[in-house]
Order: structure tokens, then C-alpha cells, then sequence
């Protein structure tokens, strides 16, 4: 839902564009600590996630490709948008 809400403020020209610049840049500079915690949660449960590995990749892998499918479109509709 927050992605769909940073989609509408980012094709709509606002003020908010200006407001969000400063965080977003904040985030995408300290990204590698937000994945910090997830690492060392599976480190602790090796052999839980060991059982799980092929399930996780499954889930990965199909996740990885629906979002690039979802975003494919999502341009295209856009693009589409903006040419008429």
C-alpha cells in the first residue's frame, strides 16, 4: 500500500516530491543496515531454514519474477499514458 501511495505522489507533480527526496535518499544510503537484522536471524536458525531452503528459493525466485512481470506492465501502461 505504501508503494502504491509513493507511486501516486511521484506521477502527480507536488510539493511532496520535495519533502520526500531527503528521507528516500537517507534510506537508500544506509540500506545495507536494514539487512542486517534479517541476516542475523538466519544465521541463529540454520537448522530450521536448512529443512525450508528449497521452499524459501521457490518463493524467492517466483516473487523476483512476478515483480519484474508487475513492473514490466506497470512502464508500459505508463509510457502508454503519457504518449496519448
Amino acid at each position: 500500500m505504501g508503494m502504491l501511495l509513493l507511486l501516486l505522489v511521484l506521477i502527480y507533480p507536488s510539493q511532496l516530491v520535495s519533502l520526500i527526496e531527503p528521507v528516500s535518499s537517507r534510506l537508500i544510503q544506509n540500506l545495507s543496515l536494514l539487512f542486517i537484522p534479517a541476516s542475523v536471524g538466519a544465521f541463529f536458525l540454520e537448522q530450521k531454514i536448512t529443512y525450508q531452503l528449497p521452499n524459501l528459493l521457490i518463493i524467492v525466485i517466483l516473487s523476483t519474477l512476478l515483480t519484474i512481470l508487475f513492473m514490466s506492465l506497470l512502464i508500459k501502461l505508463i509510457r502508454r499514458s503519457s504518449d496519448d
